[in-house]
């Protein structure tokens, strides 16, 4: 087998069908990698058998071969993991494939974070006093010149400002006071799922202000025809007792396999 670097172009039909077959969709934290990743397309015999995307700094965050090629997954990925010089494997634990290869290769791993899919009754009723704005040009620098804690959501300036213009922004006011902020980000263009981003002022925080945001932006996706979801690192105790506030639920991990 041949693995070739190639572009994000040449494996688009592939990735298609890698995200299709999922059982649940693409997690965003994965997704904001693709754009600084390298691309790679297996070859056997002259045809195209799948592909493996590395971030820039090792990590393996997608592989796939087509259905005909299964049973040799297991050494296809390990020629991966050798050619490409793997470190590491970002494996969502709805990705069977991927997973099962990692367990195959009896990997050390680690669980880094939370994928929340499933969502239920919230465990709190919504604050009616609670009101959304969205954001526009003029809220970029009133939100970064709030707590430095804000960069947990919008990492840099440009990102917030792309994300005002090509996503859904808004700021959150109760009783006229702001109390916070939160955005609906599409997953993916071609697909209808979005994931929820929430920040909370820090003298707000301890109220459920936070679970509140959420409510709301759970509801503006699903009347805007998506499917929310949420993520956060396992370590984070405070965001998974406020996603589940909300009355998400999370069945599926983020988990961090080591090569080396």
């Amino acid at each position: 087998m041949i693995i070739e670097k190639t572009t994000i172009d040449r494996i688009n039909k592939y990735r298609t069908d890698y995200l299709s077959s999922l059982p649940e969709f693409q997690e965003l934290f994965i997704e904001l990698m693709i754009c600084n990743s390298d691309f790679y397309i297996f070859q056997s015999d002259n045809d195209e058998i799948g592909y493996a995307i590395s971030n820039n700094d090792g990590v393996l965050i997608e592989f796939y071969v087509i259905d005909q090629y299964i049973l040799d997954s297991n050494e296809i990925f390990g020629q991966v993991l050798k050619d490409l010089s793997i470190t590491d494997i970002y494996c969502k634990s709805f990705d069977s494939l991927l997973l099962s290869n990692c367990l195959l290769m009896t990997l050390p791993y680690s669980i880094i974070g939370l994928l929340y899919r499933d969502y239920f009754e919230p465990l709190i009723i919504k604050d009616s006093t609670i009101k959304m704005k969205r954001a526009d040009h003029l809220s970029v620098e009133f939100l970064l010149g709030q707590d430095e804690s804000i960069k947990e959501l919008f990492e840099t300036e440009q990102q917030l400002i792309d994300f005002i213009k090509n996503e859904n922004v808004f700021e959150f006011y109760k009783n006229e006071e702001f109390v916070g902020c939160g955005m609906v980000i599409r997953t993916h263009p071609e697909w209808s799922f979005c994931d929820l981003g929430v920040w909370v002022s820090p003298s707000k925080r301890g109220n459920s202000i936070g679970s509140q945001i959420i409510l709301n932006l759970k509801e503006y996706s699903i009347n805007s025809k998506l499917k929310p979801s949420c993520g956060c690192a396992i370590e984070n105790i405070a965001s998974q007792k406020t996603i589940e506030k909300s009355g998400f639920v999370s069945r599926y991990k983020m988990i961090n396999f080591k090569t080396k």
